[in-house]
């Protein structure tokens, strides 16, 4: 959508262009040569139209009015006719000024992160694919003209060009400005003519190339000349045809460079944009997968520590304990609100649902463990301790539940006397630890306990889900005798 050029900006763009026109103007007064009153025509135009976006005919037209003003009042009517020319060279300038400007302020506010299937369509502007190329791509553009200035330069010397340096410094902007304005169109025919998803320049299409640099550098060899006679400057003793032929020769080869720029930084920026297109897909793939794993492995869970947790409910029931059973059904009302939480999110934010700050997990254990106190009444002892520093840190929904239920299971539950479970956690520098320990049989029955259960499969699978190979659970025997099943999480807060 094309953007109304502020009117403050406008009147101060227009007041400044005729300032410019002026000043120049006063200084062609005492000018030997019409060349250099030209070139600084050029380039005021140029610079105004670039940061005002001001419209180019304007600008073009104030620069040049400036300095007609100036010849009539202080020449008294003897005005070169140069001065009324000077309107094409600034016009050229100013138009290119303003295209490099939209060109430009396209290009920052363009759309770079395409999504898998937001492909662009080949209508599209260069500049709304290639939005990480313009700064490149001025620099290469610039690198040209001044690099192409040397050649110029020596051979409109050997030609005898009587202006070579004023001669070179105009036809270079010139090229600069008109290879500005013709960059979007070279890569929207390019992309066109090969298809936006082919990869890599096809041989066949090398002759095309070479044909296509061809024709702008015969195309360039006859404009140049032509609007040099327009402008009243001399193009030495070759003659316009001739001027044509050594332009040819000349701007062959930088034509071609810079044509090549064009393309080669044009087929960078598709392979930069398919490669951001396929990790945002393999990244949504991802993240999609790991979302349904989790949800799966948290419904699977759910059942599981309620089919437990009633259990402890039948067995009061069973022995008559009224008071007992009311306690465990509560305690079992509050459970099922926490081991039902983000149960919304399980299709959706794997954050919102899957991480809950160690205070709440800790606090949920011990409702589990009050239930679990009333089957073993005089058998089970708790001891929690958690570093302050790390109450407020993020672990998986339920990830110490399974390890206290297997804690309570097979240590206290396979003892005939007392016995203790212990949950710890702390910070070890950017790591997060929590152990559970029991005083449970000891290393034989630690050892014989596979991780083929529900809720330590489970438990092992989201940790490799949700961070790789940066967390791990193991359950190991304790030297002194019990189990062990230690949690090793990033830090995260």
């Amino acid at each position: 959508m094309p953007i109304t050029p502020n009117p403050s900006r406008v009147l101060s763009a227009t007041a400044l262009a005729l300032g410019a026109g002026l000043v120049i103007g006063w200084f062609d007064l005492s000018a030997t040569e019409v060349q250099g009153s030209v070139l600084l025509l050029m380039v005021a135009a140029f610079t105004i139209a670039l940061l005002s976006r001001a419209p180019g005919w304007l600008v073009a037209l104030a620069t040049t009015v400036g300095l007609t003003l100036v010849q009539a009042l202080l020449r008294r009517g003897n005005a070169n006719l140069g001065t009324l020319i000077a309107i094409v060279p600034t016009s050229i300038a100013a138009y290119g000024g303003t295209l490099l400007s939209a060109v430009l302020r396209s290009s920052s506010t363009s759309r770079t992160d395409q999504t898998a299937d937001d492909t662009p369509p080949a209508e599209v502007a260069w500049h709304d694919r290639a939005a990480s190329a313009p700064a490149l791509l001025g620099v290469a553009l610039v690198g040209c003209a001044i690099v192409g200035a040397v050649p110029v330069y020596a051979t409109s010397v050997a030609r005898g060009q009587p202006f070579a340096w004023w001669l070179t410094i105009i036809w270079q902007i010139i090229t600069f400005i008109a290879w500005a304005a013709a960059c979007g169109s070279v890569l929207r025919v390019w992309r066109a003519a090969r298809g936006i998803d082919a990869h890599g320049i096809a041989p066949r299409e090398i002759g095309t190339h070479a044909a296509v640099a061809t024709g702008v550098a015969a195309l360039h060899a006859i404009v140049l000349p032509l609007l040099t006679r327009l402008l009243f400057i001399p193009l030495g003793p070759a003659g316009i045809v001739g001027a044509m032929r050594w332009a040819f020769a000349v701007y062959l080869p930088l034509d071609a460079l810079t044509y090549c720029l064009i393309v080669g930084l044009g087929h960078a920026s598709d392979v930069q944009r398919r490669t951001r297109a396929a990790a945002t897909r393999e990244s949504a793939v991802r993240g999609e997968l790991a979302a349904s794993r989790l949800a799966s492995l948290r419904a699977q869970l759910r059942p599981h520590f309620l089919f437990n947790a009633l259990n402890a409910a039948i067995m009061l029931v069973r022995r008559g304990d009224a008071a007992g059973s009311e306690r465990v059904l509560t305690e079992l009302s509050d459970l099922l609100r926490y081991v039902l939480r983000g149960a919304e999110d399980d299709a959706g934010s794997v954050e919102n649902g899957e991480f809950v700050r160690v205070a709440d997990e800790v606090a949920f254990v011990e409702s589990y463990l009050a239930i679990e106190r009333q089957r073993f009444p005089d058998r089970l002892t708790a001891v929690i301790n958690v570093a302050d520093d790390v109450r407020d840190a993020l672990v998986p929904h339920l990830v110490l539940q399974p390890l206290v239920e297997n804690a309570v299971r097979h240590g206290v539950g396979a003892r005939l006397g007392a016995g203790t479970v212990t949950i710890r956690a702390w910070r070890e520098r950017d790591v997060l630890m929590m152990t559970v320990e029991d005083d449970g049989p000891g290393p034989i029955a630690a050892a014989a306990q596979p991780m083929h259960g529900i809720g330590l499969s489970n438990s092992q699978a989201r940790l490799t889900t949700l961070y790789g190979g940066a967390a791990t659970l193991t359950l190991v025997a304790r030297p002194a005798g019990g189990t062990e099943a230690r949690v090793v999480l990033p830090f995260r807060s």
